[in-house]
């Protein structure tokens, strides 16, 4: 049974952007916003997923942000220039928090870029807009700080008459400590984030049908020395074998999760079609056999020209649709029809606590949320991050400009049965729904 309750939320949003260039060879952007919101309960889904961990939890809160970068000029000749970002995040509401969401210094070499510090990113081939989220890195945590050397924009390879592109990045971070469900210590003061990704484009910019295919692997590791004393493994050795993938004593070490992306673009005169599929892999089955089940489906439809300024007619900018899956969580061999090794536990770990999250979100996709989030009679295990990691969703989201006005939208529905270990006694369905209006006056 469908239950839908309305509630009433008050939200204020004030926002002052400001950017300035200075010289030939540098740009400085600022922005500064404030928002104040009232609300009967929880802060509604779609205000705070997928927002980099800036907006609370709490319905009743207020926040500020003040931000200031020195971005690259895409004009200057030079093959060495320098970036940097800072952006700050005060929040009242349950508690009072202080933090920065982006804190970063970046160079670029030619086409290749080495960034310290934390930035705001997602993972995977999607909408980055409108979509529900990556199912691995998604935008809705606060980003990891993190070490990373990387080829940001697809490059051509010249031996392929520029027909194939490649980008590409790899980097080391760090995350917090966690409890430990399983081993000789009860917590972890520290854990690190490895992540690498390969992606290539068919095709170039002058063609109408272009390919895109690309995959990533996270991990989250560390402690092994003290979870399991007796092997004596080093964290050198630990990191060679969180990296590598390799079995150690018939296990993984670290929790990995990752996707297998493809896409194929299509550019028409007056709109361009973007289809999409992440393919969830888990804990080492990628070389092994792939759960086609489970994954990330996505249409989205944009127009290609802007529209002319000072017009205020009515006109759609943007279409997207998307199915998620992650209910079966079976390794299975679609050539056999023989379902192998164990059921999977997206999101969660059977070592670490905080599972596949960063300060209480999940790093991945906004659906499969922290167990605290969720309604009190819903059961939760303490060692599992998530009690809901097996849903169905289907998502659309839209963009519009009316009248000056920028219109975006976003709707959600989802079936969720829990997971696997504790699976909700009824099948649980929800509908969160997002229209945000937007209208600048300077």
């Amino acid at each position: 049974m469908l239950v839908i309750t309305i509630r009433t939320y008050l939200i204020i949003f004030l926002s002052f952007v400001a950017s300035k260039i200075f010289a030939q060879d540098s740009t400085l952007k600022y922005n500064a916003s404030i928002m104040l919101s009232g609300a009967s309960a929880a802060t509604p889904f779609w205000i705070q997923a997928n927002q980099n961990g800036t907006i609370p939890n709490s319905g009743n809160f207020g926040t500020g942000q003040f931000g200031v970068y020195k971005i690259y000029n895409p004009n200057n000749p030079r093959i060495l220039q320098w970036s940097a970002g800072a952006e700050l995040i005060a929040s009242y509401g349950t508690s009072t928090k202080l933090f920065a969401s982006d804190l970063y210094v970046a160079s670029k070499i030619g086409h290749f870029e080495i960034l310290a510090g934390q930035k705001k990113h997602m993972t995977g081939l999607a909408d980055t807009l409108l979509t529900s989220g990556s199912l691995s890195v998604s935008g809705n945590s606060r980003p990891i700080p993190r070490l990373q050397i990387a080829m940001p924009e697809f490059y051509p390879l010249f031996f392929t008459n520029d027909f194939i592109s490649i980008k590409a990045s790899y980097s080391d971070g760090l995350s917090h400590g966690t409890n430990i469900n399983y081993g000789s210590t009860r917590h972890i003061p520290q854990t690190y984030f490895h992540q690498k990704t390969l992606y290539f484009r068919i095709g170039n910019d002058h063609q109408k049908l272009v390919g895109f295919a690309g995959i990533n692997h996270q991990a989250i590791w560390g402690g092994e020395g003290k979870i399991a004393p007796l092997y004596e493994m080093k964290p050198i050795q630990a990191y060679w074998y969180t990296i590598t993938g390799k079995t150690f004593n018939y296990t993984k070490i670290g929790n990995h999760f990752g996707t297998i992306d493809l896409g194929l673009q299509w550019k028409r005169k007056e709109w361009s079609y973007f289809i999409y599929r992440q393919n969830i892999y888990e804990s080492g089955s990628l070389f092994k056999v792939i759960n086609f089940t489970d994954g990330l489906n996505g249409l989205s439809i944009k127009r290609n020209k802007s529209r002319l300024a000072g017009t205020t007619y009515f006109q759609i900018r943007s279409i997207l649709l998307e199915v998620v899956g992650t209910k079966d969580q079976t390794n299975s061999n679609p050539f056999s029809g023989i379902s192998l090794f164990e059921k999977g536990n997206y999101y969660n770990n059977y070592i670490y606590q905080n599972g596949w999250s960063f300060y209480g979100r999940n790093m991945g996709t906004p659906l499969a949320g922290n167990k605290n989030d969720t309604k009190p009679d819903t059961y939760s295990s303490v060692s599992e991050f998530t009690n809901n990691n097996r849903f169905w969703a289907f998502h659309i989201g839209a963009t519009a400009s009316w009248l000056n006005a920028e219109i975006l939208f976003k709707a959600t529905y989802s079936r969720n049965f829990g997971t696997y270990i504790n699976p909700f006694d009824v099948r649980k369905d929800q509908i969160s729904i997002l229209l945000n209006v937007e209208k600048n006056y300077l």
